[in-house]
């Protein structure tokens, strides 16, 4: 799959069911395609980012446990943005938290 086009939903669907490996070989190569096409600090912040869910799926005790923590991952990161967000707007501001959080602050990009 290096042209990075996925089967179509039926192949797809016949995979997870029949062949689990190769449906997670497709994830892979275009997680790592998409990653490959990024330079710099963004690369290794999707590094990173792909990591911890990665971490997340082998943690998790089915694929439903799985999509539950990348869910959380993703809500925990939009409500770090929204205060931050509201921080900008009010003026105050925005707290040191890279120690606690893994987010991509204004400041770190360019």
């Amino acid at each position: 799959m290096n042209n990075n086009l996925l089967p179509d939903h039926k192949t797809l669907r016949e995979l997870a069911e029949n062949s689990p490996d190769k449906l997670e070989l497709i994830l892979r190569e275009n997680i790592a395609a998409i990653i490959d096409k990024t330079s710099g600090i963004h690369r290794r912040r999707l590094q990173g980012l792909q990591f911890q869910i990665d971490v997340q799926r082998k943690l998790a005790k089915n694929p439903v446990d799985s999509c539950i923590r990348i869910s959380r991952m993703m809500q925990d990161s939009f409500i770090e943005l929204n205060r931050a967000l509201n921080n900008l707007t009010k003026n105050q501001p925005i707290l040191d938290k890279k120690k606690d959080f893994d987010i991509i602050y204004l400041t770190d990009i360019g």
